[in-house]
């Protein structure tokens, strides 16, 4: 046999093993592909359901019925994978079927967003869809909407040692409190002055009054003062507390603590939210219960971000607290964006949300938990926590995630070897295309999906679909800034300067005491 047989021959050989290899390669990839068209069927709901993107090249839709749609989940993905397109598009698709459905809203929606952007996205939506409707659909949306957000014009108020609704007892409200603030903030705590900042909020609480430093100050300082207005507080421990301040409350730890108070209050934003009396409060603004609370939490060139994880942690406190007597016949979804900036310290609302992930499908609920990563921001058994409570994930470009996932995967590459086909799968996830990610619901092989397509809406420019969205829809849930600071002064001079606390005695002439009974009249003490 001359070379160039020798050569021909070899070569038909590899040309007959690459085609073996190739025949086998199609073969799985076709049976990959029929196996995942079998788990979308598996997954399809009854009826409508959410649709949750496409699958393979003809673009089959994917579709998750209600009940799975709103169970708690984790959605993961880098800046700019396409992850908080795929959430508002979550959000948007259950509040045009609750808005054109005719009747009552069909579900719950709460979004609690620390940075801003899926806020941002889904209020120009909001407004979009106000301007493209009839007047009757226009007040349907609006009403039913709670916007809460604040900026140097307006501010949405929030009373956090209001305990009025009955959730919890007054001391478990002022624990709570006490243990988000000193959790958010940058400062510092001791133990004596956690227990001081902590005995204040149950004044707070049982009096019903708004944190406020003038308030704070003159309280900590006039011990007439403090006694009359501990006289309705019912708590004995902090009447003795209080009646007893030489000796529970040192003068260092006094001082402390009213530099956190003006610190937290220093900024006109806050004051303004929080400062507004319960009382006045159910005046100007009385509650309503809406089936959309739209938060925007995220820091400003004015605000601090511990300030807007602060009140991002009350808001969930509320939320959870409140789930437990929700109908559970209406479907809720908690969507928390940029979980890990909330989830990042041991408190009481991190192990309230790892409990309520899991426990609050009973009352119809579920919580959404965003970010873009898990593994790297938690820790370890936080993460396993989340893992197990979740019924469903959805992996867009992540590496250390898509080990989740890769167990969960229909094999495609038979010839190639296990580490192979772990080190090539893990890749393609890093590397995913934008609006590409692997969805898997337990019990379900994954699925490799391309979410749905939500452009910006072109009916008007972002900014002025702000301005329609602050005008029409979230004005019903702020109050101007001035009326603000107006009511917060009148309360000032009815209860920091008189009214709640009698007049100081009259400077008379000091006479010499003729018994116990005149000692006690000299002193102001009987009549």
């Amino acid at each position: 046999m001359n070379l160039l047989d020798l050569l021909f021959t070899a070569n038909r050989r590899n040309s007959y093993q690459r085609a073996r290899m190739n025949s086998r390669t199609r073969t799985a990839m076709d049976g990959t592909a029929e196996a995942h068209r079998r788990i979308a069927r598996e997954l399809a709901p009854a009826r409508d359901g959410f649709a949750f993107g496409t699958l393979g090249s003809e673009g089959e839709p994917v579709e998750l019925s209600d009940e799975t749609a709103f169970a708690s989940a984790l959605v993961i993905g880098a800046s700019g994978s396409g992850k908080t397109r795929f959430i508002l598009n979550l959000l948007r698709t259950a509040i045009d079927r609750s808005l054109h459905h005719g009747g009552a809203f069909e579900v719950d929606l709460e979004l609690v967003d620390p940075k801003q952007e899926t806020f941002d996205l889904l209020s120009q939506y909001l407004a979009a869809a106000w301007l493209a409707s009839d007047d009757h659909t226009r007040e349907r949306l609006a009403s039913a909407v709670r916007v809460i957000d604040w900026s140097k014009d307006s501010v949405t108020p929030f009373a956090p040692f209001d305990n009025s609704a009955g959730e919890v007892s007054n001391t478990y409200l002022a624990f709570l409190r006490t243990d988000v603030a000193i959790q958010a903030g940058e400062h510092s705590y001791s133990g004596a002055l956690r227990q001081a900042f902590f005995m204040l909020a149950c004044v707070l609480v049982e009096r019903r009054f708004p944190p406020n430093y003038r308030f704070a100050m003159r309280f900590l300082d006039d011990e007439a003062f403090r006694l009359r207005i501990l006289e309705d507080v019912a708590d004995p421990d902090v009447r003795a507390f209080f009646t007893n301040a030489k000796h529970t409350l040192p003068k260092q730890t006094r001082d402390a603590l009213l530099r956190r108070i003006q610190s937290d209050m220093s900024f006109p934003e806050v004051r303004l939210s929080i400062g507004i009396p319960p009382a006045e409060l159910d005046r100007i603004l009385p509650r309503r219960t809406t089936p959309v609370v739209l938060g925007n939490y995220g820091c400003s060139m004015t605000l601090p971000l511990a300030k807007g994880k602060e009140r991002a942690s009350y808001r969930l406190i509320d939320v959870l607290l409140s789930a437990p007597r929700r109908d559970p016949r209406r479907r809720g979804l908690l969507v928390v964006d940029e979980a890990p900036m909330l989830l990042s310290e041991e408190n009481e609302l991190t192990a309230a949300l790892m409990e309520g992930a899991r426990t609050l499908r009973s009352a119809g609920m579920g919580i959404h938990f965003a970010a873009q990563d898990f593994a790297n921001a938690l820790p370890s058994q936080m993460v396993r926590t989340l893992m197990l409570n979740t019924r469903w994930w959805a992996v867009f470009q992540s590496r250390e995630e898509a080990e989740w996932i890769y167990p969960h995967v229909v094999r495609a590459n038979e010839n190639a070897s296990e580490a192979e086909r772990h080190r090539e799968f893990v890749r393609s996830v890093q590397n995913l295309r934008r609006q590409h990610y692997w969805l898997y619901v337990k019990g379900h092989s994954a699925l490799p999906l391309r979410a749905a397509d939500v452009p910006d809406p072109a009916i008007r420019s972002a900014s002025e679909l702000r301005a329609v969205f602050k005008q029409e829809i979230a004005s019903r849930s702020a109050v101007d800034a001035r009326t603000a600071a107006d009511i917060i002064a009148r309360w000032e001079a009815k209860v920091v300067d008189g009214g709640e606390a009698p007049p100081p005695p009259a400077a008379t002439k000091q006479r010499a005491s003729r018994g116990v009974d005149q000692l006690l009249r000299d002193l102001g003490l009987k009549q």
